[in-house]
């Protein structure tokens, strides 16, 4: 008998960054690995994170930066198995060398392009097999069968990494789900995270384009769910940006279940209310012209046309009580608040909130509790970070996980 025949038999369904990570760790672990991708190309979806950069991790993880539906133990099982240490340490020996940018890692090409090239390159010894779906997996015994719209495959083991619903244009239309659902486990309802908001009466439609800084929070039915700050886009229909996509989940789950969202947002997040209110009193009471030209420097100049007339103010013409003009830009400045009429789709969005939850597997080993032998990993499970390489960490960390133990 040869040492392939004594080897464990694993497949894995879904060649993304999870999946990758999965078959990589389960063939270096001694595992006789199949990996089966429905795309021509395997990591397809990572030559679109970070515009293109690929934000593949960051420098520093806690449990905080992710949301997940069981208790912070799970994320630090996780980090406890394959600490961010380990992360870039295989990525060193894959062959990137990190960049890291205000804690964002990148690989020090900036191109989301190399990171895919030491994946398909450290698959040396997986069979990759491209531009196979697979329709079914099923239990068959001590066995499972995975069946494709060619070929039938049985194995030992199974790694679902099929990812969630987000950007289905790279191949994430929720086949893992799907595959869950038959083996009866639970589910968190999918909605979009990491996407833009869009607001009733939007106050700066005029404005849209311009980025600037600000503090923005989720409300929903009048309580607070989530708040961050950093630098936000005004757009036609309401806000973008980092901050806005890290509270989005919130207000997309909330939507969703037909409750009030309200998004609060606080421009010149940096400075007090006092020194707010001294920097404007300053400005018009040494304004030599019109209240617009008392706010250049300060705001961009799209935003400061519209942040004036939003506070019924000329921009045009001088201010002549600077006092009562100053308490009215304070408070179009920092108590802006509307009314969240809807979220960007799955197509727009970055990752799925929901999926299989978290108490349907083990952390120590991604595998599942109710089937053994089958193992999930990565965006099919119900987890989501942070912007800035969370969600891709978890990918790899999961994927990791799995691999190595399905291949025990």
């Amino acid at each position: 008998m040869s040492d392939k025949n004594l080897r464990k038999k694993i497949i894995v369904v879904g060649g993304g960054a999870a999946g990758c990570m999965a078959a990589i760790a389960a063939c270096s672990a001694g595992g006789d690995v199949t990996l089966i991708e429905k795309n021509k190309a395997v990591a397809k979806k990572i030559l679109s994170t970070g515009n293109g950069k690929c934000n593949f991790c960051h420098d520093v993880i806690s449990p905080a930066d992710f949301h997940l539906s069981a208790d912070d133990e799970f994320i630090s099982s996780v980090l406890k198995a394959y600490p961010v240490e380990k992360c870039l340490g295989d990525f060193r020996k894959m062959g990137i060398t990190p960049l890291i940018k205000d804690g964002y890692v990148y690989p020090y090409s900036e191109q989301a392009k190399s990171v895919t090239e030491v994946l398909t390159r450290s698959l040396k010894g997986v069979d990759v097999v491209t531009e196979c779906s697979v329709t079914d997996i099923c239990k068959d015994g001590d066995s499972f069968i995975v069946k494709t719209s060619g070929k039938e495959y049985s194995s030992d083991a199974v790694i679902i990494t099929t990812g969630g619903e987000a950007a289905p244009v790279t191949g994430s239309t929720g086949d893992g789900f799907k595959f869950a659902k038959s083996f009866g486990l639970k589910m968190k309802k999918c909605v979009p995270a990491l996407t833009f908001l869009a607001v009733k009466d939007h106050p700066y439609k005029k404005a849209a384009g311009v980025r600037i800084r600000g503090t923005v929070t989720v409300l929903i039915d009048g309580k607070e769910a989530g708040s961050d700050t950093g630098q936000l886009q005004v757009t036609k229909t309401g806000f973008s940006g980092i901050p806005v996509f890290n509270v989005s989940r919130f207000a997309s789950r909330a939507l969703n279940e037909g409750k009030k969202v309200t998004l609060k947002v606080k421009f010149l997040p940096e400075l007090s209310d006092d020194e707010i209110r001294g920097e404007f009193e300053t400005r018009l009471s040494k304004q030599a012209g019109s209240a617009y030209d008392a706010l250049i420097g300060l705001f961009p100049d799209s935003f400061a046309d519209a942040l004036l007339r939003n506070a019924g103010i000329d921009p045009d013409k001088k201010a002549e009580d600077a006092d009562k003009t100053s308490e009215k830009l304070f408070k179009a400045s920092r108590e802006l608040s509307v009314v969240v009429t809807g979220c960007g789709d799955m197509a727009s969005s970055q990752v799925t909130c929901g999926g299989v939850e978290l108490s349907e597997v083990d952390a120590g080993t991604m595998e599942c509790i109710k089937h053994k032998g089958l193992y999930l990993a990565g965006e099919v499970l119900d987890i989501d970070g942070m912007c800035g390489g969370y969600n891709l960490y978890f990918a790899w960390a999961s994927g990791y996980i799995a691999g190595s133990s399905a291949a025990k």
